[in-house]
């Protein structure tokens, strides 16, 4: 390994000089192994956390997880989590332990983690310490847990779900004593909070490879997303469709090329609802209604993983239109924009996705009209179109001023904006201004007449 961080052989230097044996560890070792660029460097130490303070004296220390042997030091303009050599006792909850003990012992160490390529730690002096066979698991491509399996995911539940990313993000397929666990084991993560679990499945979808693992361990991700299962091996027969319902929701996930959890979240959702709108006739299966129904079950599955406000309206206005056929043109787009906000610079991408995961029928003429969409979209905003109320030259003082009240406004506003988007009056003080006093003649006229 020749690409460890400057600061992170500094820091790994002080500890032994202090007499105490540091290595890096975890997933900086498998990901400097397979030539990725590690995100995170970790070091675990025989150190205790008092004693990683004196050997790096003058650094700013802060006590991110004191209770189980883990400070963050801040060196070099980085941050670094150092955690002593432990053994972790009993384990509540199937997340964490209840007692750690410290220890002295890095195979001791390394033998309490979850995955044999995690298992895997690096010094300067002893090069790679590979107890439990991680780099012969990893030139395999194989994702093996680090002793008894059901052990380690009863431990800690949530391994499940990292099986499942690992698997999406490196390709490593769990060994079948691994995935014969991981499924029996799958219901310990009602236990696992809605955050963590987004976040693991989150990182999933956006790796690019979620149809391989989503498939291998559906039951999996139905344990999280129960609402995903009445689609599976659900056949679509008509003549649009190739796949499944599940497989081609996956197949979509893998086709769009965002790596935005909130758009790769609307992918996994967007045919959600297909099974509850299903009517087979002409010869035919028909989903009408499946995207406003989609939309509503996305809104659900969202605030149950506790998404942020923002990628929950984000998701639903995706899930919501991406069914829609682009052929009306400008006023379309625009109309669009108004409805989607947002979400607008995503939803050429969700529709591609989608069209590229049906069968090959009518797919040019699909695609054409989408490029035809995304176009007429460019050309809006680099045109600054008007295409909402903020962008509408008349305003409700304006209404006002036609002889428009209450509910009268906004119904003259909407009335005005429909106008200049479908092209037939400018978007000017005087021609907004015709069609607010037109549109309160004709609703002060239709007054008259029913009294």
């Amino acid at each position: 390994m020749n690409n460890i961080p400057k600061n992170v052989l500094e820091i790994m230097e002080r500890l032994r000089g202090a007499g105490f044996e540091a290595y890096a560890v975890g997933g900086c070792v498998r990901d400097s192994l397979m030539g990725r660029e590690p995100k995170d460097w970790d070091i675990c130490t025989s150190a205790r956390p008092e004693q990683v303070k004196a050997a790096l004296s003058g650094k700013r220390i802060i006590d991110t997880g004191i209770r189980h042997g883990t400070v963050t030091v801040l060196y070099g303009g980085g941050s670094y989590e150092i955690t002593t050599f432990r053994v972790d006792g009993p384990y509540s909850g199937n997340r964490r332990p209840e007692t750690v003990e410290f220890t002295d012992d890095i195979t001791a160490d390394l033998s309490r983690r979850d995955f044999t390529v995690n298992a895997m730690a690096w010094s300067p002096e002893q090069g790679l310490v590979d107890p439990f066979g991680g780099r012969d698991d990893m030139e395999k491509g194989v994702l093996r847990a680090v002793g008894e399996p059901e052990r380690r995911f009863r431990e800690d539940a949530l391994r499940i779900l990292r099986g499942v990313r690992f698997y999406a993000c490196t390709g490593f397929e769990p060994e079948p004593r691994t995935a014969a666990a991981m499924l029996s084991c799958r219901e310990l993560l009602d236990n696992i909070s809605a955050e963590r679990k987004r976040a693991e499945l989150t990182s999933a979808l956006v790796s690019g490879n979620v149809k391989d693992p989503f498939t291998v361990f559906r039951e999996i991700v139905a344990q999280v997303i129960p609402e995903l299962r009445p689609s599976f091996d659900l056949e679509q027969r008509t003549p649009h469709h190739c796949y499944d319902v599940y497989t081609h929701i996956l197949t979509a996930a893998d086709n769009c090329e965002s790596r935005d959890p909130a758009v790769k979240t609307a992918m996994l959702l967007h045919d959600a609802a297909k099974p509850l709108c299903r009517k087979f006739y002409d010869g035919q299966d028909h989903f009408k209604g499946h995207p406003a129904a989609g939309a509503k079950i996305a809104a659900g599955v969202m605030r149950r993983l506790k998404f942020d406000n923002a990628s929950v309206d984000r998701v639903i206005g995706l899930v919501r239109f991406h069914d829609v056929r682009l052929v009306g043109g400008m006023p379309q787009i625009l109309k669009l924009m108004g409805l989607l906000g947002k979400g607008m610079d995503d939803i050429f991408a969700v529709m591609r996705a989608d069209a590229l995961a049906q069968s090959p029928y009518l797919r040019e003429q699909k695609l054409e009209l989408i490029d035809g969409g995304e176009k007429n979209y460019v050309l809006a905003v680099a045109g600054d179109l008007c295409h909402d109320f903020a962008h509408l030259a008349v305003k409700g003082s304006d209404a006002m001023e036609a002889g428009l009240c209450g509910r009268e406004i906004r119904a003259g506003l909407r009335c005005c904006l429909n106008a200049v988007m479908n092209g037939k009056i400018k978007n000017t003080p005087p021609d907004g201004r015709k069609c607010l006093a037109d549109f309160a003649e004709k609703i002060h006229s239709n007054s008259q007449d029913h009294r």
